[in-house]
């Protein structure tokens, strides 16, 4: 259980050296910064850097000439410039290549549009023009009569079925084309009558298509010049996407080296709110505080150290009590994955013991124990190493290596997708009369619940444990001594469960007056008083220590005690759910197990597949979860504060 050593770094410098300061700060990626001005404040004459990011506008407009070109800038991975990309980004020739990026691309974008508008305007012309051109009448000179107003566009076949019925209105509909469930024709009806006629269409679910300005001459002859526009359009499109396409595979590289140079020196100004200034007579100077770890400090020194006017002092991590350390989690090869589930309830403080590995072990075992099948945790084995392969899911690590301790448990139960009694031939051979555990006899079930309880008692024993060392290790008596997971907390719970056990296993009574009065009762009363006493022993005089009002204090603080020993017993048997789970799971195997028998040969195997794969599914999840559950409530409550702070270098931030 280890947390990544930190070293304290002050950087200060000449102001001229903060812009080179903090590129070598973000190409490390190594250093944690802190807001220098908390702690250089109390000084006379630092103040804060207010100056306006010179880079923001840039990045703005880089940004959105790159979303037009389609190059998605913002979804790409930070680089880090090569050379001195600073002095580079300002000068001419990058606003230079910003306006002229912009304008060429805006200008193929319209002649783009444009041309894409004229071919869906032709191709629509062509749609009508086909359905009308038996229409040999000039359109110019159809459309130009005076008293006679015409439409063009189609009809539904049940509507052109009851024109017959509107006979006697003043209007003509002529078809042209019939598809097949519409005829499109030409309708004419006197000017006076126009409006009437329109409404009559309509509920006749008429839809009039209008004749394009630019179709000229008879819808033959229209055919044929619009084929002949919509070609060249066309040819012209394409020749507008070679230069698109040309412009892009030509700007692309210089576009993402001046956009990566100014999106990193914009994000390196915004790190300048981390620094101080002081500006006073010659002085002009600035401060910057942070942390890096321990085995990098001294390379990180000798880098900033390179710049003229900057020196680093590097400290003790606990040299500047106002600064508090951030966490950066150490772990091997197996807890690593878990070291997830420690930060979802909270970072330990730079101070405390990095629990993973400890999570990481009984979060294993407590599922191993609860899912224990060889077959389907050698599935999850192989899930979990496919997801972090391919996927790079944490949750894959984890699944891998739960999957292990299901394989260990299920080839003790005896279990290989469910069937209980595969693995018989090889305890025979290592000289076993049967296997070791038979879940599915009942003789066997109060023993698995006991033991479920067992366990649960020596985790919490462990856990409180480490609350006892932990508060000692930070000087905390009253928590280490008096408290319910303190010595007092755990001498009361062990002694009323060994009383317990002696009494229901061995007979013997173990509640003596002497027994009751030192191990029970006193506990109890250390931690009724828990506050007070922990005043005492950290040095407060009693008259300060004792309660002001020592009766409402009692009151107040007995029920608390009560829920207290109503928790230890709660606590104890939630862990019922693990040896509950064991049975629960072979009995879901020995119901799928049935219903493959029930059916046909044939689809017995499809049966024991399907029937394997929800078992996995559903309880995998609900067994992941109640893991989670115990972890969280059942030990980390016991012993673990979570009250640090990530510890994140800058350079990987904003990724």
């Amino acid at each position: 259980m280890s947390i990544e050593k930190l070293t304290l770094v002050n950087i200060v410098g000449k102001m001229d050296s903060l812009d080179d300061t903090i590129l070598r700060c973000l190409e490390r990626e190594d250093f944690h910064p802190e807001r220098s001005l908390d702690y250089t404040g109390q000084i006379r004459g630092f103040g804060p850097l207010e100056s306006e990011n010179p880079y923001a506008g840039l990045l703005k407009d880089l940004t959105n000439i790159g979303m037009q070109a389609g190059f998605s800038p913002q979804n790409r991975p930070r680089v880090k410039p090569a050379g001195n990309g600073r002095l580079w980004a300002r000068n001419k020739y990058c606003t230079d290549f910003c306006h002229t990026l912009q304008k060429d691309i805006g200008l193929l974008r319209e002649q783009r549009n444009n041309l894409q508008s004229e071919i869906e305007q032709d191709e629509a012309a062509l749609n009508l023009l086909s359905h009308i051109n038996a229409l040999d009448i000039d359109v110019d000179s159809l459309f130009s009569c005076q008293y006679i107003k015409i439409r063009v566009g189609r009809l539904p076949v049940d509507s052109y079925m009851k024109l017959g019925l509107y006979a006697s209105r003043m209007f003509l509909f002529v078809p042209m084309d019939k598809e097949k469930n519409y005829y499109w024709g030409v309708v004419f009806t006197p000017l006076e009558y126009a409006s009437e006629t329109d409404d009559l269409l309509s509920s006749l679910y008429f839809e009039r298509i209008r004749v394009p300005d630019f179709v000229h001459g008879t819808p033959e002859e229209a055919l044929e010049q619009i084929k002949t526009d919509l070609k060249q359009n066309r040819e012209s499109l394409g020749g507008i996407e070679r230069q698109w396409k040309e412009l892009l595979e030509e700007r692309q590289k210089p576009y993402y080296e001046i956009y990566d140079t100014v999106r990193f020196l914009s994000e390196s100004y915004e790190i300048r709110g981390y620094a101080s200034a002081l500006h006073r007579d010659f002085l002009d100077v600035f401060h910057m505080t942070g942390f890096v770890q321990a085995r990098t400090a001294q390379a990180f020194a000798d880098y900033l150290g390179e710049i003229p006017d900057v020196q680093v002092e590097l400290l003790p991590v606990d040299s500047d009590k106002r600064i508090k350390a951030p966490t950066k989690l150490k772990n091997g090869w197996f807890a690593k994955p878990f070291e997830m589930f420690v930060e979802m309830y909270g970072l330990p403080s730079y101070q405390d013991v990095d629990p993973t590995p400890y999570v990481a072990f009984t979060y294993c075992l407590l599922f191993g124990i609860m899912f224990g099948d060889l077959g389907q945790g050698a599935l999850l084995v192989l899930l979990g190493a496919a997801l972090w392969k391919w996927k790079k899911m944490n949750i894959g690590r984890v699944i891998n290596r739960v999957g292990i301790f299901s394989c260990i448990f299920g080839t003790v139960y005896g279990s290989v997708f469910g069937f209980e009694h595969l693995l018989d031939p090889m305890y025979r051979a290592m000289g076993f009369a049967e296997k070791p555990i038979e879940v599915m006899s009942s003789s066997i079930t109060n023993l698995i619940l006991v033991s479920a309880v067992a366990l649960g008692v020596v985790l919490i024993l462990i856990s409180m444990t480490f609350n006892v060392i932990l508060a000692f290790r930070k000087h905390n008596l009253e928590r280490a001594l008096f408290s319910s997971n303190g010595l007092c907390g755990l001498l009361f719970y062990g002694a009323a469960l060994g009383g317990a056990v002696s009494a229901i296993l061995l007979g013997r009574n173990l509640f003596s007056p002497l027994y009751v009065i030192f191990l029970i009762i006193l506990p109890l009363l250390a931690i009724l008083f828990e506050i007070p006493l922990g005043k005492l022993v950290s040095g407060t005089p009693f008259r300060e220590a004792k309660p002001e009002h020592t009766g409402s204090y009692i009151m107040e603080h007995f029920f608390e005690l009560i829920e207290v020993v109503l928790s230890f017993f709660s606590n104890t048997m939630s862990f019922l759910r693990v040896g509950g789970f064991v049975l629960s799971h072979a009995g879901m195997m020995s119901v799928v197990l049935v219903l493959s028998d029930m059916v046909g040969a044939g689809a017995s195997p499809v049966v024991v597949v399907l029937g394997n794969l929800f078992v996995m599914a559903m309880e995998g999840l609900i067994v992941g979860i109640q893991v989670l559950r115990l972890e969280f409530y059942e030990m980390f409550s016991r012993y673990y504060d979570g009250d640090g702070k990530p510890f994140v270098p800058i350079g990987t931030a904003h990724e």
